[in-house]
């Protein structure tokens, strides 16, 4: 009996290793499906606690739009807790296209957001930022007023341009861009 058991474990493994017995069940042929998903946002980059508009289209493999698709939206992945995603309706409408809007939520790092419609896949990838830059007020532009020709400004008053200051009798030049506003007095000396 040992002889006849060890000659058909011989025999399996020379056949399992020629091929001739196979132990995998065939895979079946699924075909690829028909059509595409594209899912994009209004922003590669965001702030925390932001919205970020997005957009999903479905299209047939003729790349006709999907009317009526059923699809949905979700956080696949996120630095923290408290990303998340919204969409307007459930279905795609007649232009094969489904909205929605991600909030970031409050950690920064990488959130990804998939969209599965049946078959068809799709994803976005959002990097959101913990630096928030306030919006700047506009920078008003400096109104310089020169005094008329032949008047001298008005004391305490300092203004730009090429002065020219009399000083104990002689000139002084100072450069444009500088301003500059002397004032003197004569000492008597009774000694």
């Amino acid at each position: 009996m040992k002889w006849f058991s060890l000659k058909l474990a011989g025999l399996a493994m020379v056949s399992a290793l020629l091929g001739l017995v196979s132990v995998q069940p065939a895979a079946a042929n699924y075909p690829p499906p028909a059509g595409s998903a594209t899912l994009s946002g209004s922003a590669t980059t965001a702030a925390t606690g932001t919205d970020v508009a997005l957009t999903l289209t479905v299209v047939d493999s003729a790349g006709s739009a999907i009317a009526g698709k059923a699809c949905t939206l979700y956080v696949a992945s996120q630095p923290g807790a408290d990303a998340s995603v919204s969409q307007s309706s459930s279905t795609t409408d007649a232009n094969g296209v489904l909205t929605g809007s991600l909030y970031t939520g409050t950690t920064p790092g990488t959130v990804q957001v998939v969209a599965n419609c049946g078959n068809l896949f799709a994803g976005v990838t959002v990097v959101v930022s913990g630096v928030v830059v306030p919006p700047q007020a506009p920078v008003q532009p400096v109104g310089i007023t020169l005094p008329p020709t032949g008047f001298a400004p008005a004391a305490g008053t300092l203004w730009t341009g090429i002065v020219v200051v009399t000083l104990c009798g002689g000139i002084l030049a100072v450069g444009a861009g500088c301003a500059l506003r002397l004032a003197g007095s004569r000492v008597k000396n009774d000694s």
